[in-house]
């Protein structure tokens, strides 16, 4: 964990932080920090994807919820972009992630399946990070290293093929 600390800092100083919230650099560190350890947590060697790439998007969900908690509490401020221009997220045309919530195991394990054998690789990946990890579209674009509008038409594709894939298999 000690290593990946040096990836907490240079997430935190890639945020634009406005005084007025009442955070300091410290605060979003300690928040960096509990990404950190919640990535470590949650890894999964096996799913494709380095700690590196993983941790750097729990540790910057880690710091934005940091900042927008401070955000409703001071209230006002909501309309300061803290994201740099151009990298605002086309998500409202994405469906709810609570849709993903609502499958029973069973579900969730064919809806899976059906990823594996009808979506690329990256494709699956995107899904999976969205709905079944719960990262937001900004989260996946940094583990994909892709601009979030990218991020957005390809989970948006990809739900459209498994619909597809999903309508054909029960009309056969």
């Amino acid at each position: 964990m000690e290593s990946y600390l040096p990836l907490v800092a240079r997430q935190v100083d890639r945020v634009w932080l406005s005084s007025r919230i009442g955070l300091t650099r410290d605060d979003l560190l300690s928040a960096g920090a509990y990404g950190l350890l919640m990535a470590a947590r949650r890894f999964d060697p096996n799913r494709g994807v380095g700690f590196g790439v993983f941790a750097r998007s729990h540790i910057h969900g880690a710091v934005m919820r940091e900042i927008n908690l401070a955000l409703r509490a001071v209230g006002g401020l909501r309309d300061q972009a803290l994201i740099p221009p151009g990298e605002e997220i086309e998500s409202n045309s994405l469906p709810d992630t609570d849709s993903a919530n609502r499958l029973d195991p069973a579900e969730a394990a064919e809806v899976r399946e059906m990823m594996e054998y009808t979506l690329s690789a990256g494709e699956r990946l995107a899904l999976t990070l969205y709905y079944f990890e719960e990262l937001t579209v900004a989260e996946v674009a940094a583990v994909l290293e892709q601009s979030p509008s990218s991020v957005a038409r390809t989970i948006k594709g990809a739900l459209g093929k498994l619909r597809s894939a999903i309508t054909g298999k029960g009309s056969k």
